[in-house]
């Protein structure tokens, strides 16, 4: 089951990659006139901020709490800071020598968590009348 999820990781992260390459930083201010909504800004200092502190967490064995190194925020910053943040997660991934119970569950939280965006980014992108790249399964 562990190297199915870190297959979907990939591939979810792939998918982002994929988004903010057709994205302008005009893109990452929209709103949709929905309560409580964020931009795809916020959520995307999200997505980076949850797979740096997954990526430590999972090295160190245990949730250590939530960072985010991203300081500034056009959409040249977060195709970097998306693809540097799912190189280390998945190096650290590649690197673990064996797994433990709280490995795994915080595995399956980072996946969880990348999936949650992924649904409430597809509702944003579809409420400003974008589209999204085919790499978006759930859309």
């Amino acid at each position: 089951m562990r190297g199915r999820i870190i297959e979907n990781l990939r591939a979810r992260f792939d998918a982002y990659n994929d988004l903010i390459a057709e994205l302008g930083d005009e893109d990452l201010e929209t709103r949709i006139n929905a309560p409580k909504h964020k931009s795809l800004k916020e959520h995307l200092w999200c997505v980076v901020g949850a797979r740096e502190s997954y990526a430590k967490a999972l090295e160190a064995g245990e949730w250590g709490g939530f960072t985010c190194s991203m300081t500034s925020f056009s959409a040249s910053d977060f195709k970097y800071a998306l693809k540097e943040s799912s190189d280390k997660a998945l190096s650290i991934i590649d690197s673990l020598p064996q797994w433990s119970d709280a490995q795994d569950d915080l595995l399956a939280s980072l996946s969880e968590h990348e999936v949650m965006h992924e649904g409430q980014i597809i509702r944003h992108i579809y409420g400003v009348e974008g589209t999204l790249p085919s790499s978006w399964k759930w859309a």
